[in-house]
C-alpha cells in the first residue's frame, strides 16, 4: 500500500515450493492489552456475538450491526506511517494503545510501517515496512518487538528477505503470508518470523500460482487459502488450501490494492487512485457494492477496505489523511477518524481489527 512499484496455505505446500529453515522457539504469548471500548457520547454499543466462521481478515461481515450511530464495537489498529507510529483506538476514537511507546526508540530501518495485523491470539501485532525491507513482531503487552524478518533496509531475494513486503497477514495457524512485491511472490513465514518458504517463480507476470504479477496482498481464508492481488493487470486471484488456482478475475480497479475474503466468497479491495473506490465483487467478476463518492468527499488513495460487521466497512484513505466507517447498504459515513491522541492522521496505510 502506499506508493508502490509496479493463506493459509498447507505448510506442506511452500516447504515443497521452496527450502525450509527450522523455526526457531517463538517465545511464551503474552498477555493481549484489555482497553474497554466506549461509543460517542450518548451511544451505548450493542455487543456483538463472534461470527460463525474463523475471525481471519473479512470474517467480522458476518458480525451484527452495532446499532445505528455506533461506527463498530471493539478496537480497530492503524498503521500511521507518516508519524512513524501503529495506533489502536477505540469507537470514540480514544487512543489505547500505541507502538512505539513514548520515549522508545527503535534501531534504524525498522519503520515507518504501512501495515498492522493482529496475530488470531491477539499476542502480537504483525507489521511490514515495504521502503525498508522488513516484517517485525511486537509484543502487545509490553510494545516491545519479539522479531524482524528481512534485511533492515537492503533488497533481498531467496530466503534472506524481501524487496518491498506488503500486508503480512497471519493466518490462522499463527504463520504468515507476506507479498513480496519486486520478488513476484508470495513468502511463508512460521509464527515466529522463520522464512517457510515461497510462491512464485520470481518472474512478473500473471501465470498463478507459478508466477504473480507484481502482488501486493495475499489474505487468508478461513478455510486455508488465500485471495492474491495483483497489480499489473489488475487481478485478484482465488487460491485453495492446497494452493492450487480456485479461479481469477480481473477487478475494475486501476490499482487493485488488499484483496479480502467475505464469508460468502466475495471479496472487499479498494483501488489505490485519486479518486479511489471501494470495490466487493464475486468470483464471477460481478460488482455488488462501489463506494466511490465524488467532489470534496472523494478517495485519495485508499490502501485498504476491511469490514467490521454486516453493515460497517472501515476504508483507510491514505492522501485523505482520514480512516471512514462506511454503511454498505446506505454509503453513508458513520464517522471519520482524523486524529488520534491530539495527532493528526498522516498517511493512514493499514487497519486491523479486534471485536473486544
Amino acid at each position: 500500500m502506499s506508493p508502490r512499484s509496479t493463506a493459509s496455505y498447507a505448510v506442506a505446500l511452500s516447504l515443497a515450493l521452496s527450502c525450509s529453515v527450522p523455526e526457531s522457539p517463538r517465545p511464551p504469548a503474552a498477555a493481549t492489552v484489555t482497553a474497554t471500548a466506549s461509543a460517542s457520547p450518548g451511544e451505548t454499543p450493542t455487543p456483538s456475538p463472534a461470527p460463525a466462521i474463523a475471525a481471519v481478515p473479512g470474517a467480522d461481515a458476518a458480525r451484527r450491526s452495532p446499532g445505528a450511530g455506533v461506527p463498530f464495537v471493539g478496537h480497530l489498529l492503524i498503521a500511521d506511517r507518516r508519524n512513524g507510529r501503529i495506533v489502536e483506538i477505540d469507537a470514540a476514537g480514544n487512543e489505547t494503545w500505541v507502538f512505539p511507546k513514548k520515549g522508545d526508540s527503535l534501531p534504524p530501518h525498522y519503520g515507518p510501517w504501512d501495515d498492522a495485523f493482529y496475530t488470531p491470539d491477539r499476542s502480537e501485532i504483525i507489521a511490514n515496512a515495504e521502503d525498508d525491507q522488513v516484517v517485525i513482531a511486537i509484543d502487545v503487552a509490553t510494545a516491545q518487538l519479539r522479531w524482524h524478518a528481512g534485511v533492515p533496509g537492503v533488497r533481498e531475494r531467496g530466503a534472506a528477505g524481501f524487496n518491498t513486503p506488503d500486508d503480512a497477514v497471519p493466518a490462522l495457524d499463527g504463520t504468515i503470508h507476506v507479498a513480496d512485491i519486486r520478488n513476484c511472490r508470495i513468502v511463508h513465514l512460521g509464527a515466529a518470523g522463520a522464512y517457510l518458504g515461497a510462491v512464485g517463480d520470481g518472474v512478473c507476470r500473471h501465470d498463478p500460482p507459478r508466477s504473480f504479477a507484481s502482488p501486493n496482498g495475499a489474505f487468508p481464508t478461513a478455510d486455508g487459502g488465500l485471495v492474491v492481488t495483483e497489480i499489473n493487470g489488475s487481478w485478484v486471484d482465488w487460491l485453495r488450501p492446497d494452493g492450487t488456482l480456485d479461479a481469477a478475475v480481473h477487478t475494475p480497479a486501476a490499482y487493485p490494492s488488499d484483496a479480502m475474503a467475505y464469508p460468502d466468497g466475495s471479496v472487499l479491495l479498494t483501488d489505490y487512485s485519486k479518486p479511489g473506490q471501494v470495490i466487493r465483487m464475486t468470483r464471477e467478476g460481478k460488482v455488488v457494492w462501489r463506494y466511490r463518492p465524488s467532489g470534496a468527499a472523494a478517495l485519495d488513495h485508499p490502501s485498504i477496505a476491511l469490514p467490521l460487521a454486516e453493515d460497517r466497512v472501515a476504508v483507510c484513505d491514505d492522501y485523505g489523511g482520514r480512516v471512514l466507517i462506511v454503511d454498505p447498504n446506505t454509503d453513508e459515513v458513520v464517522r471519520e477518524y482524523t486524529s488520534v491522541g491530539g495527532v493528526h492522521l498522516d498517511l493512514p496505510d493499514g487497519l486491523s481489527y479486534r471485536p473486544d
